[in-house]
């Protein structure tokens, strides 16, 4: 019994064990509620953080289709004129190209630099922090960096097509006697590679494109076989991975029979869109070619095309019964239509950016978001050359024969 008793315990014991237990009971029960407490507290942050980033979305949102309707001017300088000069983006400004020279004009309106040259027709590709001027016809080539000019070669033979990569290597399409000739360069323009081409066998080049590591070429070719002209596109890749399929590096090919493909264009350095007369069609090649997306656009005459590393698409005449007098066809890269916009302002050259896409005319410019809106329209009363964005996401260069202004979107429609 002493075993058992010490066991059971006396009856104080007994009590004080039963109170140990309601005390233990009572402290589970307040933890319990604590930690109910404390989820509650989580819950309520996770939710109000929920909250904030939606917040945050529609904002942003709501942000990047904001529509202005002014503008004020912020600087102004006087340029002198020139009616066939052309002005393209490059590395954050705007390089102006004449057949006497190219010049590097910095947001101010100022130029950074110019470089002399005597050209017929000179033709102008960027790619980052590289520019480079052909002359098409001629046999002249200049290579530009931010700093000026990188170096320049004068062709054996005249030049037909230009494209430029990121780094400064770029090809051109040489006009031989009885061939033709693809030819890369770094940007020292010392030859990287070489095509021979022969118009009985490939056809005459139409366009060439490039990537952005100047590894991989799509070239499109017309060829004539007796009453037909059939197309054919070529993919090549200059890399290692060329290098071990075989000694022209030819990696694949499409020949289309009832379609031309007058531009190509790398908007990656895996993607390339090629536009025809009546289709789209975009190839995905990381080493070798492969069809992506084809857009059928019917007879549909693009009249304009743009594209970047999310969209492409094209402007077009609209329908006789449409209210507008353009139509703008935005697509993604898997092919899939994403926007029409209509225009009615005079229309000259249509580009994108990341951002958005910018349209001029005669005296017009327009700048629509990618879902279709329109971010800003106005109407100068000055001939207008071109538009460009600078750093800043609400000023813009804007570029008339005799002047450069500055100019900042304003939500309201201020004196302009």
């Amino acid at each position: 019994m002493a075993k058992k008793r010490n066991r059971m315990g006396t009856n104080e014991e007994i009590n004080e064990a039963f109170d140990n237990r309601n005390d233990s009971s009572e402290e589970k029960v307040i933890e319990v509620t604590r930690t109910l407490s404390q989820r509650g507290k989580l819950i309520l942050l996770f939710a109000a953080i929920a909250l904030i980033v939606v917040a945050v979305m529609i904002v942003v949102k709501a942000m990047k289709n904001r529509a202005y309707e002014g503008y004020t001017v912020i600087s102004s300088v006087e340029t002198s004129g020139d009616n066939i000069a052309d002005y393209v983006m490059f590395a954050g400004n705007v390089l102006k190209v004449t057949r006497d020279g190219a010049s590097y004009i910095d947001e101010t309106g100022n130029t950074v630099w110019d470089c002399s040259y005597t050209m017929k027709m000179p033709q102008a590709v960027v790619a980052d922090d590289y520019a480079v001027v052909a002359d098409l016809n001629g046999r002249d080539v200049y290579v530009f960096d931010k700093s000026g000019k990188v170096s320049n070669q004068t062709m054996n033979y005249d030049i037909a097509n230009v494209d430029v990569a990121s780094q400064g290597l770029y090809a051109l399409v040489l006009v031989g006697e009885d061939c033709n000739y693809i030819n890369g360069y770094d940007k020292d323009s010392k030859e990287v590679y070489g095509l021979k081409t022969s118009i009985e066998n490939s056809g005459y080049p139409l366009d060439i494109a490039i990537s952005s590591d100047g590894e991989k070429l799509f070239t499109s070719y017309m060829k004539i076989d007796g009453t037909t002209v059939p197309n054919y596109i070529a993919a090549y890749n200059f890399g290692s991975v060329g290098q071990n399929e075989n000694a022209d590096r030819l990696m694949g090919g499409f020949t289309f029979e009832d379609t031309i493909f007058p531009l190509v264009d790398f908007v990656d350095n895996n993607t390339v869109v090629c536009y025809g007369d009546n289709q789209i069609v975009i190839y995905a090649m990381s080493e070798k070619p492969s069809e992506k997306a084809v857009i059928d656009i019917g007879n549909t005459e693009m009249l304009g095309v743009f594209a970047n590393s999310k969209y492409v698409g094209f402007i077009a005449a609209a329908d006789n019964n449409a209210d507008d007098k353009y139509t703008i066809k935005i697509y993604n890269l898997d092919g899939k239509l994403e926007a029409t916009a209509g225009y009615n302002n005079s229309f000259e050259r249509i580009y994108a950016t990341e951002e958005e896409l910018i349209i001029v005319g005669d005296f017009d410019c327009s700048i629509y978001h990618f879902n279709g809106s329109r971010k800003f329209s106005a109407s100068f009363n000055k001939n207008l050359i071109n538009v460009v964005p600078d750093s800043n996401k609400l000023e813009y260069i804007v570029i008339f024969e005799n002047e450069t202004q500055i100019i900042k979107l304003k939500r309201d429609k201020d004196e302009e």
